[in-house]
């Protein structure tokens, strides 16, 4: 049986591959991979005892995942 972040996944993945998302991601030069791992470290943080602060710390991650990858790919 598939868990509720396993769904997440095949969806948000099935997005991707559509052509209009696809077309985005190729013209604007972004990394697919990058918003994949961006999209678990979201997955990672939507639960927690505090929602609001989970959301938070989720959103905080994420970030912090995306400026140390483009950094680190910049040098």
């Amino acid at each position: 049986m598939k868990s509720l972040n396993d769904n997440l996944r095949e969806e948000f993945d099935e997005i991707l591959k559509t052509p209009e998302i696809t077309n985005l991601i190729t013209t604007k030069k972004l990394d697919a991979q990058i918003i994949s791992k961006a999209f678990e470290k979201l997955l990672d943080n939507k639960y927690g005892v505090d929602e609001s602060s989970a959301i938070e710390k989720g959103r905080a991650e994420f970030e912090t995942y995306i400026i140390n990858t483009l950094k680190t790919k910049n040098h």
